[in-house]
């Protein structure tokens, strides 16, 4: 993000200098030759092409926000729905996938704020069970702030978790999770919502059949805590 700003800012400062040549012309007028002004000849004014000229500096910064605005985009999406990369054993079988987590939390009325409590939400895809959805309520301890003002932190969570691939497995259980991360409310764009990376065990069982699973979940988590 910060390599992207600096090259839009450089590109903008590229197009700035492009435009003083005619700075001193109204958009909407002819621009008189100041040369001829100091000789006293007035009868043979310079025009400026005030048309939309194509420029490399025009080109330089298309390109720019083309690619630009789909990175931050991204990257902001990103922020909200982090990823992690799970496996679940069912039944001595294994199948690993990838899930985005959000969450939002409830904390202090400080302003670098961490959660005391989460209702998270979770999809994950996982091999032959497919896509799946989580929904989670946990309990946050902090255990130690870090860093200047605070804006960092170690703890853990516990709580509960349901989730279906709509289709055949429901499942319910317990989770654990230890965790480090930034409080809410950090001003860094990627920052601003509160962050965890994460690592989470769960122990649950099938809701039909009482088959008992276990999972274990590594990456990070957001949460919009208030």
């Amino acid at each position: 993000m910060i390599v992207i700003l600096a090259i839009m800012i450089f590109l903008s400062l590229f197009q700035l200098l492009q435009s003083q040549e005619i700075s001193s012309c109204d958009s909407s007028f002819a621009c008189v030759d100041t040369t001829m002004l100091s000789s006293g000849d007035i009868s043979s004014p310079v025009e400026v092409d005030t048309s939309n000229k194509i420029t490399i500096g025009k080109i330089l910064l298309g390109a720019s926000a083309l690619i630009g605005l789909p990175l931050t985009t991204g990257f902001v999406v990103l922020s909200l729905f982090p990823p992690s990369f799970v496996v679940m054993e069912r039944n001595g079988n294994y199948s690993s996938g990838i899930a985005f987590e959000t969450a939002i939390g409830y904390g202090d009325s400080v302003r670098f704020r961490f959660s005391k409590k989460r209702l998270i939400f979770q999809y994950s895809y996982l091999g032959k069970y497919g896509s799946r959805i989580a929904i989670a309520v946990t309990q946050d301890v902090l255990l130690k702030k870090i860093g200047r003002a605070g804006i960092f932190g170690v703890g853990f969570s516990i709580g509960t978790f349901g989730w279906t691939n709509f289709n055949s497995v429901n499942t319910a259980g317990i989770e654990i999770s230890a965790w480090f991360g930034n409080a809410m409310n950090v001003p860094y764009i990627f920052l601003f919502p509160q962050h965890h990376l994460f690592v989470k065990f769960r122990k649950g069982f099938e809701l039909s059949s009482g088959v008992k699973i276990n999972e274990i979940n590594i990456g990070f988590s957001s949460s919009i805590t208030f």
